[in-house]
């Protein structure tokens, strides 16, 4: 999305699971921070900048991208800066957002392969996810960690992005108002996210009407999702 906002061009290579780790590897970039990324070395998505080194993880792209094109800002948090109008808007979308997958993972993640991966990465994902949760994906959506509770889980997490989107709600539909940034399209990323895997409402539908806040703003954020590749 945000590369669709600042009207960059750009040609997505799509990688399989199983090759992200020697890929990515292969041209230099260093592993992933231990504790992170699910504890993966290498994650998808990576960007090759145009002087041809490479950045690793969504807001190290963001942070890349803002440099080499300041304008339309995404504006991005920055512990250094006490001026920085975003007051930390990334960080808890981020928050938000994770702790919302992370409680309706057990009703989604059987539904990611079929829905989303290529063969390829179809077994790879299956089998390290097992391993992470301790079960098949088929037996983790019928466990007590899903249906209405996984919801209930979810909602702290969706009590603040609720909050977060009312802040400004009065100034315009997104995080900081009348301003763009890139805390939107971690949210609207979100939705995209669950919208692919929705079947009959149980889960876009479900989680974006919790609040008529959250249809406001992802209509808002559409346009810069239409190139989805």
């Amino acid at each position: 999305m945000a590369l669709n906002y600042k009207s960059l061009p750009y040609r997505t290579v799509w990688i399989e699971y199983p090759d992200l780790t020697p890929t990515l590897s292969s041209l230099g970039l260093p592993p992933n921070a231990p504790g992170t990324s699910n504890g993966a070395l290498y994650s998808s998505p990576a960007l090759r900048l145009p002087d041809g080194t490479y950045v690793m993880d969504s807001l190290r792209i963001a942070h890349a991208l803002e440099k080499l094109q300041p304008e339309p800002s995404l504006y991005l948090d920055h512990d250094d800066d006490d001026d920085n109008e975003n007051e930390g808007y990334v960080d808890r979308a981020q928050t938000a957002v994770l702790a919302v997958q992370k409680a309706l993972m057990p009703i989604a993640a059987v539904r990611i392969p079929g829905k989303i991966l290529r063969p390829a990465s179809q077994e790879y994902f299956r089998s390290t996810r097992a391993k992470r949760f301790g079960m098949s994906l088929e037996d983790l959506a019928e466990s007590d960690l899903a249906g209405e509770n996984a919801w209930k889980a979810a909602e702290p997490g969706l009590e603040a992005l609720r909050a977060l989107l009312r802040e400004h709600r009065g100034e315009g539909p997104y995080v900081m108002g009348t301003r763009v940034s890139f805390a939107d399209f971690v949210i609207a990323g979100f939705w995209r996210f669950l919208q692919v895997l929705d079947e009959g409402g149980d889960l876009f539908g479900r989680g974006i009407g919790f609040d008529g806040v959250f249809m406001s703003h992802f209509e808002a954020c559409k346009g810069w999702l239409e190139r989805d590749d």
